[in-house]
Protein backbone atom coordinates (compact mmCIF):
# COMPACT_ATOMS: atom_id res chain seq x y z
CA UNK A 1 0.00 0.00 0.00
CA UNK A 2 1.33 3.60 -1.02
CA UNK A 3 1.38 6.18 1.46
CA UNK A 4 -0.92 9.16 0.86
CA UNK A 5 0.01 12.07 1.19
CA UNK A 6 0.09 13.25 4.95
CA UNK A 7 0.83 16.94 6.94
CA UNK A 8 2.40 15.84 10.05
CA UNK A 9 2.86 18.39 12.62
CA UNK A 10 6.57 18.73 14.37
CA UNK A 11 7.02 17.04 17.81
CA UNK A 12 6.27 19.38 20.37
CA UNK A 13 9.03 18.70 22.97
CA UNK A 14 7.99 16.77 26.30
CA UNK A 15 8.73 19.05 29.30
CA UNK A 16 10.95 17.15 32.09
CA UNK A 17 7.81 16.13 34.10
CA UNK A 18 4.16 16.10 33.65
CA UNK A 19 2.37 18.47 36.05
CA UNK A 20 0.63 16.19 38.90
CA UNK A 21 -2.08 16.88 41.37
CA UNK A 22 -5.08 14.83 42.37
CA UNK A 23 -7.58 13.62 39.33
CA UNK A 24 -9.19 16.97 40.09
CA UNK A 25 -7.01 19.30 39.48
CA UNK A 26 -5.58 17.43 36.31
CA UNK A 27 -9.03 16.96 35.10
CA UNK A 28 -9.53 20.88 35.48
CA UNK A 29 -6.78 21.27 32.76
CA UNK A 30 -9.01 19.28 30.23
CA UNK A 31 -11.24 22.02 29.04
CA UNK A 32 -8.83 24.48 27.80
CA UNK A 33 -7.18 22.07 25.93
CA UNK A 34 -10.53 20.74 24.46
CA UNK A 35 -11.11 24.23 23.59
CA UNK A 36 -7.77 24.66 21.48
CA UNK A 37 -8.28 20.97 20.16
CA UNK A 38 -12.17 22.19 18.70
CA UNK A 39 -10.38 25.47 17.26
CA UNK A 40 -8.42 23.57 14.67
CA UNK A 41 -9.99 19.70 14.43
CA UNK A 42 -12.15 20.50 11.24
CA UNK A 43 -8.60 21.60 9.64
CA UNK A 44 -6.64 19.41 11.13
CA UNK A 45 -8.64 16.41 9.63
CA UNK A 46 -9.46 17.15 6.67
CA UNK A 47 -5.32 18.06 5.73
CA UNK A 48 -4.40 14.60 7.86
CA UNK A 49 -2.65 16.38 10.17
CA UNK A 50 -1.21 14.44 13.03
CA UNK A 51 -1.86 16.06 16.08
CA UNK A 52 1.36 15.40 18.45
CA UNK A 53 1.64 18.81 19.61
CA UNK A 54 -1.97 18.25 21.30
CA UNK A 55 -0.54 15.20 22.71
CA UNK A 56 2.03 16.53 24.61
CA UNK A 57 -0.35 19.26 26.07
CA UNK A 58 -2.15 16.53 27.35
CA UNK A 59 0.94 14.63 28.57
CA UNK A 60 2.09 18.04 30.20
CA UNK A 61 -0.98 18.29 32.20
CA UNK A 62 -0.87 15.16 33.97
CA UNK A 63 -3.93 13.67 31.83
CA UNK A 64 -1.86 10.56 30.98
CA UNK A 65 -1.27 9.28 33.98
CA UNK A 66 -4.55 9.65 35.69
CA UNK A 67 -5.40 6.26 36.18
CA UNK A 68 -1.95 5.18 38.20
CA UNK A 69 -2.73 4.66 41.55
CA UNK A 70 -1.57 6.51 44.42
CA UNK A 71 0.60 3.67 45.46
CA UNK A 72 2.81 3.94 42.42
CA UNK A 73 2.99 8.02 42.28
CA UNK A 74 -0.29 8.61 40.68
CA UNK A 75 -3.57 10.33 41.01
CA UNK A 76 -5.87 6.90 41.01
CA UNK A 77 -8.30 8.52 39.02
CA UNK A 78 -11.38 6.00 38.36
CA UNK A 79 -12.43 4.25 35.05
CA UNK A 80 -15.66 7.04 35.24
CA UNK A 81 -12.89 10.25 35.27
CA UNK A 82 -11.19 8.62 32.78
CA UNK A 83 -13.62 7.86 30.26
CA UNK A 84 -15.34 11.70 30.93
CA UNK A 85 -11.64 12.73 29.95
CA UNK A 86 -11.55 10.30 27.06
CA UNK A 87 -15.39 12.20 25.58
CA UNK A 88 -13.94 15.78 26.42
CA UNK A 89 -10.84 14.88 24.64
CA UNK A 90 -13.09 13.28 21.45
CA UNK A 91 -15.48 16.40 21.21
CA UNK A 92 -12.18 18.64 20.63
CA UNK A 93 -10.86 15.97 18.31
CA UNK A 94 -11.48 12.13 18.08
CA UNK A 95 -8.39 11.65 16.49
CA UNK A 96 -6.78 12.21 19.44
CA UNK A 97 -8.82 10.28 21.75
CA UNK A 98 -8.99 6.99 19.91
CA UNK A 99 -5.00 7.40 19.44
CA UNK A 100 -4.84 7.23 23.19
CA UNK A 101 -6.29 4.49 23.46
CA UNK A 102 -3.52 2.46 23.71
CA UNK A 103 -2.09 4.45 26.21
CA UNK A 104 -4.95 4.20 28.72
CA UNK A 105 -5.52 0.42 27.81
CA UNK A 106 -2.23 -0.53 28.59
CA UNK A 107 -2.68 1.29 32.09
CA UNK A 108 -5.67 -0.74 32.60
CA UNK A 109 -4.45 -3.99 32.04
CA UNK A 110 -1.77 -3.39 35.19
CA UNK A 111 -4.54 -2.93 37.15
CA UNK A 112 -6.21 -6.21 35.92
CA UNK A 113 -5.18 -10.01 37.80
CA UNK A 114 -4.05 -10.71 34.21
CA UNK A 115 -1.04 -8.25 35.72
CA UNK A 116 2.00 -9.01 38.03
CA UNK A 117 3.13 -6.79 40.43
CA UNK A 118 6.22 -7.30 38.74
CA UNK A 119 4.82 -5.60 35.31
CA UNK A 120 3.27 -3.03 37.76
CA UNK A 121 6.52 -2.03 39.09
CA UNK A 122 8.08 -1.92 35.88
CA UNK A 123 5.04 0.28 33.77
CA UNK A 124 3.11 2.12 36.28
CA UNK A 125 6.29 4.09 37.07
CA UNK A 126 6.77 5.29 33.36
CA UNK A 127 3.19 6.43 32.70
CA UNK A 128 3.25 8.25 36.05
CA UNK A 129 5.93 10.48 34.76
CA UNK A 130 4.35 10.80 31.05
CA UNK A 131 5.96 8.65 28.87
CA UNK A 132 3.14 7.57 26.12
CA UNK A 133 2.48 4.10 25.13
CA UNK A 134 1.40 3.38 21.95
CA UNK A 135 0.41 -0.38 20.47
CA UNK A 136 1.33 -2.58 17.27
CA UNK A 137 -1.18 -5.28 17.71
CA UNK A 138 -3.25 -6.58 14.07
CA UNK A 139 -1.22 -8.65 11.74
CA UNK A 140 -1.39 -7.77 8.36
CA UNK A 141 -2.40 -11.19 6.76
CA UNK A 142 -4.26 -13.98 8.02
CA UNK A 143 -7.29 -15.36 9.30
CA UNK A 144 -8.51 -13.23 11.87
CA UNK A 145 -7.50 -9.69 12.92
CA UNK A 146 -5.74 -11.54 15.75
CA UNK A 147 -4.04 -14.00 13.56
CA UNK A 148 0.19 -13.21 15.17
CA UNK A 149 2.61 -13.61 12.36
CA UNK A 150 4.57 -11.80 14.11
CA UNK A 151 7.55 -13.15 16.00
CA UNK A 152 10.04 -12.78 19.29
CA UNK A 153 12.39 -15.54 19.21
CA UNK A 154 15.92 -15.59 20.51
CA UNK A 155 18.85 -15.63 17.95
CA UNK A 156 22.34 -17.54 18.03
CA UNK A 157 23.97 -16.02 20.80
CA UNK A 158 20.28 -16.08 23.43
CA UNK A 159 19.67 -12.13 22.69
CA UNK A 160 15.39 -12.05 21.69
CA UNK A 161 14.85 -10.42 18.22
CA UNK A 162 11.18 -9.27 17.29
CA UNK A 163 10.63 -9.53 13.45
CA UNK A 164 6.99 -8.68 11.59
CA UNK A 165 4.37 -6.45 10.52
CA UNK A 166 1.67 -4.97 12.24
CA UNK A 167 -1.23 -3.51 9.67
CA UNK A 168 -2.93 -1.24 12.36
CA UNK A 169 -0.58 0.86 15.07
CA UNK A 170 -2.82 2.91 16.21
CA UNK A 171 -0.90 5.92 18.63
CA UNK A 172 2.54 4.80 17.56
CA UNK A 173 3.90 7.92 15.86
CA UNK A 174 2.91 9.90 19.06
CA UNK A 175 3.91 7.22 21.58
CA UNK A 176 7.71 6.65 22.87
CA UNK A 177 6.97 2.97 23.86
CA UNK A 178 5.13 0.56 21.89
CA UNK A 179 3.11 -2.60 23.16
CA UNK A 180 3.92 -5.20 20.11
CA UNK A 181 1.65 -8.49 20.32
CA UNK A 182 3.58 -11.26 19.01
CA UNK A 183 4.53 -14.96 19.54
CA UNK A 184 7.34 -16.82 20.83
CA UNK A 185 9.18 -20.26 19.55
CA UNK A 186 6.41 -22.15 21.15
CA UNK A 187 3.68 -20.51 19.77
CA UNK A 188 2.28 -18.67 23.33
CA UNK A 189 1.04 -15.10 22.95
CA UNK A 190 3.43 -12.60 24.31
CA UNK A 191 3.15 -8.92 24.16
CA UNK A 192 6.98 -6.90 23.99
CA UNK A 193 7.23 -2.72 25.16
CA UNK A 194 10.04 -1.61 22.91
CA UNK A 195 11.15 2.28 22.86
CA UNK A 196 9.37 3.56 19.58
CA UNK A 197 12.80 4.53 18.77
CA UNK A 198 15.02 1.47 18.82
CA UNK A 199 17.30 0.09 15.62
CA UNK A 200 14.75 -1.87 13.63
CA UNK A 201 11.60 -0.22 13.98
CA UNK A 202 9.52 1.77 10.95
CA UNK A 203 6.72 3.49 11.48
CA UNK A 204 4.20 4.36 8.56
CA UNK A 205 1.13 6.67 8.58
CA UNK A 206 -0.43 4.61 5.68
CA UNK A 207 -3.73 4.46 7.32
CA UNK A 208 -6.11 5.37 4.07
CA UNK A 209 -9.35 4.77 5.81
CA UNK A 210 -12.19 7.75 5.21
CA UNK A 211 -12.70 8.73 9.08
CA UNK A 212 -10.39 8.36 12.02
CA UNK A 213 -7.87 9.58 9.38
CA UNK A 214 -5.28 10.85 11.61
CA UNK A 215 -5.24 8.69 14.83
CA UNK A 216 -1.31 7.52 13.77
CA UNK A 217 -2.96 3.79 12.98
CA UNK A 218 -0.60 3.04 10.14
CA UNK A 219 1.49 0.59 9.54
CA UNK A 220 4.67 -0.90 11.69
CA UNK A 221 7.56 -2.91 10.80
CA UNK A 222 9.86 -4.81 12.72
CA UNK A 223 13.39 -6.10 11.78
CA UNK A 224 15.41 -7.70 14.09
CA UNK A 225 14.42 -5.46 17.21
CA UNK A 226 16.24 -6.13 20.34
CA UNK A 227 14.12 -7.27 23.07
CA UNK A 228 15.19 -6.92 26.68
CA UNK A 229 13.24 -10.10 28.89
CA UNK A 230 11.87 -7.48 30.96
CA UNK A 231 10.05 -5.91 28.39
CA UNK A 232 8.05 -9.11 27.46
CA UNK A 233 5.46 -8.92 29.39
CA UNK A 234 1.90 -11.54 30.01
CA UNK A 235 -1.58 -11.52 27.49
CA UNK A 236 -4.52 -12.91 27.77
CA UNK A 237 -4.79 -17.19 26.61
CA UNK A 238 -8.19 -15.43 24.72
CA UNK A 239 -10.03 -18.27 26.68
CA UNK A 240 -11.19 -15.97 29.97
CA UNK A 241 -12.88 -12.74 30.09
CA UNK A 242 -11.21 -9.63 31.62
CA UNK A 243 -11.84 -5.91 32.84
CA UNK A 244 -9.32 -4.80 30.51
CA UNK A 245 -11.04 -5.97 27.56
CA UNK A 246 -14.58 -4.40 28.24
CA UNK A 247 -12.44 -0.95 29.12
CA UNK A 248 -10.86 -0.87 25.39
CA UNK A 249 -14.68 -1.62 24.30
CA UNK A 250 -16.15 0.95 26.05
CA UNK A 251 -13.14 3.17 25.37
CA UNK A 252 -14.51 3.06 21.51
CA UNK A 253 -18.15 3.88 23.17
CA UNK A 254 -16.37 7.00 24.88
CA UNK A 255 -15.18 8.38 21.70
CA UNK A 256 -18.43 8.09 19.65
CA UNK A 257 -19.86 9.73 22.65
CA UNK A 258 -17.56 12.70 22.39
CA UNK A 259 -18.45 12.94 18.28
CA UNK A 260 -21.60 13.23 19.43
CA UNK A 261 -20.94 16.10 21.70
CA UNK A 262 -18.63 17.49 18.79
CA UNK A 263 -21.96 17.27 16.51
CA UNK A 264 -24.43 19.02 19.42
CA UNK A 265 -21.62 21.79 19.53
CA UNK A 266 -21.63 21.98 15.71
CA UNK A 267 -24.97 22.14 15.33
CA UNK A 268 -25.52 25.00 17.76
CA UNK A 269 -22.78 26.93 16.37
CA UNK A 270 -24.00 26.69 12.72
CA UNK A 271 -27.45 27.71 13.84
CA UNK A 272 -26.42 30.69 15.73
CA UNK A 273 -24.07 31.83 13.59
CA UNK A 274 -24.28 30.83 9.84
CA UNK A 275 -27.83 29.24 9.03
CA UNK A 276 -30.42 30.48 7.11
CA UNK A 277 -34.11 29.37 7.07
CA UNK A 278 -35.74 28.33 3.96
CA UNK A 279 -37.36 30.37 1.47
CA UNK A 280 -40.35 28.84 2.59
CA UNK A 281 -39.93 28.48 6.38
CA UNK A 282 -42.27 29.40 9.10
CA UNK A 283 -39.47 31.62 10.78
CA UNK A 284 -37.71 34.73 10.05
CA UNK A 285 -34.41 33.28 11.24
CA UNK A 286 -32.99 29.58 11.33
CA UNK A 287 -33.05 30.07 15.10
CA UNK A 288 -36.28 30.07 15.47
CA UNK A 289 -37.31 27.47 13.00
CA UNK A 290 -38.78 24.78 14.90
CA UNK A 291 -37.91 22.37 12.59
CA UNK A 292 -34.36 23.49 13.05
CA UNK A 293 -34.91 23.78 16.59
CA UNK A 294 -36.29 20.33 16.66
CA UNK A 295 -32.82 19.13 15.08
CA UNK A 296 -30.63 20.59 17.24
CA UNK A 297 -33.01 18.60 20.24
CA UNK A 298 -32.56 15.62 18.61
CA UNK A 299 -28.76 16.14 18.71
CA UNK A 300 -28.45 17.45 22.16
CA UNK A 301 -30.82 14.35 23.68
CA UNK A 302 -28.85 11.71 21.55
CA UNK A 303 -25.38 13.16 22.79
CA UNK A 304 -26.46 13.38 26.56
CA UNK A 305 -27.86 9.97 26.32
CA UNK A 306 -24.74 8.39 24.64
CA UNK A 307 -22.47 9.98 27.25
CA UNK A 308 -25.01 8.75 29.73
CA UNK A 309 -24.81 5.22 29.10
CA UNK A 310 -21.10 5.22 28.78
CA UNK A 311 -20.57 6.58 32.05
CA UNK A 312 -23.19 4.14 33.91
CA UNK A 313 -21.13 1.10 31.59
CA UNK A 314 -18.29 2.91 33.52
CA UNK A 315 -19.44 2.44 37.15
CA UNK A 316 -19.64 -1.08 36.17
CA UNK A 317 -16.14 -1.48 36.08
CA UNK A 318 -15.24 0.77 38.82
CA UNK A 319 -17.81 -1.35 40.83
CA UNK A 320 -15.30 -4.23 39.34
CA UNK A 321 -12.48 -3.07 41.03
CA UNK A 322 -13.70 -1.43 43.95
CA UNK A 323 -15.41 -5.00 45.43
CA UNK A 324 -12.86 -7.24 43.55
CA UNK A 325 -15.48 -8.85 41.72
CA UNK A 326 -13.06 -8.54 38.78
CA UNK A 327 -11.57 -12.01 39.83
CA UNK A 328 -14.86 -13.35 39.17
CA UNK A 329 -16.19 -14.39 35.73
CA UNK A 330 -19.86 -14.36 36.60
CA UNK A 331 -19.36 -10.26 37.17
CA UNK A 332 -16.92 -9.87 33.96
CA UNK A 333 -19.56 -11.33 31.89
CA UNK A 334 -22.11 -8.96 33.31
CA UNK A 335 -20.00 -6.16 32.85
CA UNK A 336 -18.57 -6.84 29.39
CA UNK A 337 -22.77 -7.25 28.55
CA UNK A 338 -23.37 -3.70 30.09
CA UNK A 339 -20.27 -2.45 27.63
CA UNK A 340 -21.78 -3.93 24.59
CA UNK A 341 -25.56 -2.23 25.27
CA UNK A 342 -23.43 1.09 25.72
CA UNK A 343 -21.70 0.79 22.44
CA UNK A 344 -25.08 -0.23 20.78
CA UNK A 345 -26.63 2.43 22.24
CA UNK A 346 -23.84 5.43 21.98
CA UNK A 347 -22.61 4.51 18.50
CA UNK A 348 -26.17 4.36 16.69
CA UNK A 349 -26.96 7.53 18.67
CA UNK A 350 -24.13 9.31 17.23
CA UNK A 351 -24.17 8.17 13.76
CA UNK A 352 -27.90 9.64 13.73
CA UNK A 353 -26.53 12.68 15.75
CA UNK A 354 -24.17 13.41 12.97
CA UNK A 355 -26.73 12.85 10.41
CA UNK A 356 -28.95 14.67 11.60
CA UNK A 357 -26.60 17.69 11.88
CA UNK A 358 -26.92 18.29 7.97
CA UNK A 359 -31.02 19.10 9.44
CA UNK A 360 -29.61 22.51 10.57
CA UNK A 361 -28.79 23.82 7.69
CA UNK A 362 -29.18 23.63 3.50
CA UNK A 363 -26.67 22.69 1.27
CA UNK A 364 -23.68 25.34 2.42
CA UNK A 365 -23.48 23.17 5.82
CA UNK A 366 -21.85 20.34 3.46
CA UNK A 367 -19.00 23.07 2.20
CA UNK A 368 -15.68 21.13 2.53
CA UNK A 369 -14.23 24.46 4.60
CA UNK A 370 -16.84 23.60 7.62
CA UNK A 371 -15.77 19.50 6.93
CA UNK A 372 -18.84 18.40 9.20
CA UNK A 373 -19.65 15.42 7.53
CA UNK A 374 -15.58 14.38 9.82
CA UNK A 375 -18.51 13.57 12.20
CA UNK A 376 -20.31 10.99 10.82
CA UNK A 377 -17.22 9.24 8.99
CA UNK A 378 -15.49 9.22 11.99
CA UNK A 379 -18.46 7.46 13.64
CA UNK A 380 -18.62 4.96 11.57
CA UNK A 381 -15.02 4.53 10.98
CA UNK A 382 -15.12 3.59 15.12
CA UNK A 383 -18.01 1.40 14.83
CA UNK A 384 -16.99 -0.67 12.20
CA UNK A 385 -14.27 -2.12 14.97
CA UNK A 386 -16.72 -4.43 16.00
CA UNK A 387 -20.10 -5.08 14.27
CA UNK A 388 -22.68 -3.51 16.40
CA UNK A 389 -25.02 -6.76 14.85
CA UNK A 390 -22.55 -9.33 17.52
CA UNK A 391 -22.95 -6.60 20.25
CA UNK A 392 -26.88 -6.89 19.85
CA UNK A 393 -26.50 -10.98 19.47
CA UNK A 394 -24.71 -11.16 22.77
CA UNK A 395 -26.62 -8.84 24.77
CA UNK A 396 -29.99 -10.96 23.21
CA UNK A 397 -28.63 -14.02 24.32
CA UNK A 398 -27.01 -13.32 27.86
CA UNK A 399 -30.96 -11.88 28.55
CA UNK A 400 -32.42 -15.02 27.28
CA UNK A 401 -30.18 -17.93 27.67
CA UNK A 402 -27.27 -16.20 30.13
CA UNK A 403 -24.60 -17.18 28.02
CA UNK A 404 -21.77 -14.93 28.40
CA UNK A 405 -20.02 -12.89 26.03
CA UNK A 406 -16.73 -14.04 24.50
CA UNK A 407 -13.38 -13.67 26.19
CA UNK A 408 -11.95 -11.61 22.84
CA UNK A 409 -10.32 -8.66 22.91
CA UNK A 410 -12.16 -7.82 19.18
CA UNK A 411 -15.20 -8.11 21.15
Amino acid sequence: MSAPDVVVAPRAPFPDSPAGGSAADRLARLPQIVTELRQVDATAERDRVLQVDAVARLRGAGLLGLRVPARYGGPGATARQVLSAVIEIARGSSNVAQALRPHFGFAERLLSNRATETERRRWFPPIRDGLVFGNAITDGHGKTPSSAQTRVLADSDGTLRLNGYKFYSTGTQFADLIAVSAIDADGRDLQAVIPADRAGVELYDDWDGFGQRATASGGTRFTDVVVHPDEVTTVSDGKHLGHGTAFLQLYLAAVTAGIARAVADDAVAYVRTRARPAAHSLADSASADPFVLQAVGDITAEAAAAEAIVLSAADDIDALLDTGSHESPEALAAAAVAVARAQLVSERLALTAAERLFDTGGASATARALNLDRHWRNVRTIASHSPLAYKAYVAGNYAVNGVWPPANGYF
